[in-house]
């Protein structure tokens, strides 16, 4: 576990207030937070991917990862974000904010040796794997998905640039990030679409052994892409 702290948000939104709740919330509230907050090297915001034609064009899912340098500054930061939503109920915007997850931190618990140059995140799309397990599964899952699954899928997909995996702290249940970074919106169709290919079938269909059957290790899961809407600096 290498990898500098994480603080992630994450929430969806009504596509009627898209374009207004994001001039807000990247140009008043997270310069608000980040001019008080100190150790944070970098922030993110990500939207949901090609979801036209799906019910989840209507509430697209975003993300907002703060990098920072010691874990007592993601700490820092997780109490500025929660006074400052508390303080200025996001503008006026938290009754259309659904499905809110808090501000977490996420510590790094795998990352393959395939790194981008400039660091992570850079400004690149993904696709994110993200999971809860059940209690006394979680450990056998773990050595599968990351000394099989993920090196094995990365190896098979030169696209990814990059592949990392998170863990929460303090969150109950747990909940698990697997990030797979791709060079630009095209890199990662072309990369899902090897990642699908028949010779990765067995691999891919041994995913059912985790979250099928009467006690599934899996007991929630969600996989979708994103784009980079936001970064500073």
């Amino acid at each position: 576990m290498s990898g500098r702290p994480l603080v992630v948000e994450a929430f969806r939104l009504d596509v009627e207030q898209e374009a207004s709740f994001s001039a807000f919330y990247h140009h008043e509230f997270l310069p608000a937070v980040l001019g008080e907050a100190g150790g944070v090297r970098g922030t993110w915001r990500y939207q949901e991917h090609q979801v036209t034609g799906s019910l989840r064009y209507y509430r697209k899912q975003f993300f907002t990862f703060h990098e920072c340098d010691e874990r007592a500054d993601a700490e820092a930061l997780i109490e500025i974000l929660r006074r400052r939503t508390a303080d200025v109920a996001m503008g006026g915007w938290a009754g259309s904010i659904v499905e809110a997850e808090p501000p977490c931190l996420y510590v790094e618990r795998w990352a393959h040796r395939r790194t981008p140059p400039d660091g992570i995140f850079g400004s690149r799309p993904l696709f994110m794997v993200s999971v809860e397990l059940r209690p006394g599964r979680e450990q056998a899952f773990h050595d599968w998905y990351e000394g099989e699954y993920l090196p094995r899928n990365v190896a098979d997909v030169p696209g990814w640039v990059g592949c990392r995996r998170y863990s929460s702290v303090g969150r109950t249940p747990a909940r698990y990030h697997a990030i797979y970074e791709a060079a630009d919106l095209h890199g990662l169709d072309e990369s899902l679409e090897a990642m699908r290919a028949p010779f990765r079938l067995e691999e891919n269909m041994a995913w059912k052994q985790w979250d099928a059957g009467s006690n599934p290790a899996i007991t929630w899961e969600d996989a979708a892409m994103f784009k980079p809407i936001f970064r500073n600096p």
